[in-house]
């Protein structure tokens, strides 16, 4: 699954943002993405469903510029899988 595919699924599902964001590692992206980005955030999250999956997969390659971005993501990744 690559961040697009992932954006657009967590954008369309509220169900599994909601399990993503109680989980440990989705709770350890949100924290990094404030940190690397939180006006954004602050932006897609203010949006709710009228926000885009261009502008979540945006913030999730922000997230991927760092090593644990990418191993949360790939985490995160699999469990949306299962």
């Amino acid at each position: 699954m690559d961040v697009r595919q992932m954006a657009a699924q967590l954008h369309s599902d509220p169900d599994t943002v909601q399990r993503m964001a109680q989980s440990t590692d989705g709770q350890a992206l949100m924290a990094l993405i404030q940190q690397q980005n939180g006006a954004q955030l602050q932006k897609v999250m203010a949006q709710g469903e009228g926000g885009s999956a261009a502008e979540m997969a945006g913030l999730l390659k922000t997230v991927l510029s760092s090593s644990e971005g990418r191993e949360l993501l790939q985490r995160l990744s699999q469990q949306l899988q299962q």
